[in-house]
Formats: structure tokens, sequence, C-alpha cells
């Protein structure tokens, strides 16, 4: 039974054209919908057999697919956490799915998704980490989905973030209190969208800070390198970092806690003292306790406020689907560690 009223509701789509998640939505009565659509479902619902009692339970939840990908799961619980509270009051049903980087193309493929996402009984997407491009405008294309941290340039997809630009200021600030004079900055990556808002974010703290802007103190890394889930190690920004600490730079800015602890590791093994020697900070830090090794002089925002407020504009995307694209930013705080040196 079970099996055909999933068929039917995959029927029902793709004889009037439409999304699965907007058939789900019209037979449950749910905002948003236009209603000569919804007449238009429920009358072919009558024609397809699609069961009234089967419809009547479907409507005590909204199903909710956040999907995941990276090597492992350690990054994903604080959002996890704060979108379950979120469900909570919004009477959502949170669905969790997780892929590793190399597999994460199954998730267009009916045999590899969520029975959820198979049968098209879902009705908005929250994507964790990045994702091909490619594959966030096919979700897309079906479905309402909200994005968290990472940008999708040219999609429809909304997007939950950090304020990159006011979380620069906070340290670029706090490194020229210090009395550094020589700011870089370690991990533009073009390819992914938060490391060059946060590279816009320093270079407009530098200039309001009365700091010179030279590029060549910027080190690109490579998008594996970005991607990275644990220290990385060799690779020529490493070694051109370590250069130009040599020839000066007294303080490193990083778009990321993962890109800083590879640079405080490198340059700890090449005989630097930090921060005696140079400063570094990260951006984005965890707040799981033993995720470090040392204390990063960092921004901190609560993770699980992220997560329940890309819940939240994804219920408020579904509700009214023909409402713009919104990108949604919270504010970041300073913390102080021990990368960086006391201010004067």
């Amino acid at each position: 039974m079970i099996s055909k009223r999933r068929t039917n509701l995959r029927g029902i789509a793709q004889k009037l054209g439409l999304s699965a998640s907007t058939v789900s939505r019209a037979l449950r009565d749910l905002p948003g919908i236009h209603p000569e659509t919804r007449q238009q479902v429920h009358e072919m619902a009558q024609r397809l057999s699609y069961r009234g009692a089967e419809l009547s339970a479907e409507k005590r939840f909204s199903n909710i697919l956040t999907l995941s990908q990276g090597i492992g799961f350690e990054t994903d619980h604080e959002y996890l956490a704060g979108m379950s509270s979120a469900a909570v009051p919004l009477n959502l049903s949170l669905i969790s799915h997780h892929y590793r980087p190399e597999e994460c193309t199954n998730v267009l493929k009916p045999e590899y998704q969520p029975r959820a996402l198979s049968s098209g009984n879902i009705d908005g997407i929250v994507l964790i980490h990045r994702w091909p491009a490619e594959i966030a405008r096919t979700l897309r294309a079906r479905y309402p989905v909200a994005s968290i941290i990472h940008d999708y340039p040219g999609t429809d997809v909304d997007v939950i973030a950090l304020d990159d630009r006011g979380g620069m200021d906070l340290l670029v600030g706090h490194l020229a209190r210090t009395g550094c004079k020589r700011i870089g900055f370690f991990g533009l990556c073009s390819e992914m969208t938060w490391s060059r808002a946060r590279f816009a974010g320093y270079a407009d703290a530098m200039i309001q800070h009365d700091h010179e802007l030279p590029m060549k103190d910027v080190v690109p890394i490579t998008l594996e390198e970005a991607l990275a889930e644990r220290e990385f190690e060799g690779g020529t920004a490493l070694a051109r970092a370590g250069e130009l600490t040599r020839s000066g730079v007294d303080a490193w800015v990083c778009p990321s806690e993962m890109i800083a602890r590879s640079l405080l590791e490198h340059l700890s093994a090449s005989g630097f003292k930090i921060p005696r020697d140079v400063s570094v900070t990260g951006f984005h830090t965890s707040q799981s306790p033993g995720t470090s090794k040392v204390s990063i002089t960092s921004t901190e925002a609560p993770s699980a406020e992220l997560g329940a407020a890309a819940l939240r504009r994804l219920v408020h995307r579904i509700d009214g689907p023909d409402s713009s694209r919104r990108i949604i930013l919270l504010p970041c705080n300073l913390r102080t560690g021990t990368t960086t040196r006391k201010p004067r």
C-alpha cells in the first residue's frame, strides 16, 4: 500500500507537470499553493485513486530533508541540533542523509537516494557544506532549497551564512591593536564562495584600519585544501606562507579554522613561535569541546542558530514559493585565543 501511494504521488506530479513537492503540499492543504493548482491536484488524485486515509496521515507533518557531504559527521551535529529544535514548533519531520564527497552525485540517482527523496515525499531540502553547483541547481528545480554557509550564484537557492565582512573587521581590528603591521591573507580559494566573501571582508577591513593591502601577501589554496576536514600538509601554499613570514608578515588571517590549524602546524614545524613571531587567526570556530589542539583567535557564531535559521527560511519559501531569493547573514563575535598577542 505504501508503495502504491508513493507511485501515485509521483504519477500526479508527472501528469500535471508539477514537482512532487508542490503536489504533496497541495494534497495536504498547506499554504503557498495557487487555488487553481490545488484543485487540479485534488482532481487528479481522485482520478488516480490516491487514498484519502493516506492523505490524512500525511497532513501531520511537512518532511524536510537535510543533505550533507564530507568525510565524516563531526561538523554536522551543531547545525542539525539547531534544526531539530526549530522543527518541533513548526511541526516538521526532519530526514537527514550524508554522502561522501566521491559519492555526492548519487543524490541525483533514484537507486541511491533517501527513500523520501526518491518517492517525492519531501517538501524542501537544506544543504550542508559545499555541493557541486549542478547538483544544487537540479535539486532546486524540483524543491525549495536552503543552504548553510555556501552560496550558489545563478541559482534560486536561499543562503544562511555569517556576516563575513563584520567578522573580518573584528579580526583585522584586533590584530591592528596588538601592533601587527603586515597582515596577510592565507586561504583564498576562488571556487569557495565563503572564501571569496571573507577575502573581500579582509580587504575592506585592511583599508578601514589604514593598512596597506599588498596582493603579494595573499596566498591562494586549492579546492582540495579548502574542503579539507583535517589539517593538510605540504603543498606550495604552506611553503609560500613560510617564505612570506620570514620576509616580514607578522600576522595571517585565514578564512576557516581548519585552514588556520593547517597553517599553524606548518609555521610551528618551521621554527616560528606563535604568537611571538607571527599571529594567526581563523574564522567560525567550532563550539564543540576538544575540536582544536590550541585555542585559535577566531570569530564564533552559534552553528545551531544557523541551522535553525535555515529551516525557518526554508519553511517561509515553501509557504511562499514565489518569494524572492534571500541571503541572510548572522553576526559574529570575536573569540581571542592564544594564537595572537594581547592588544597594546
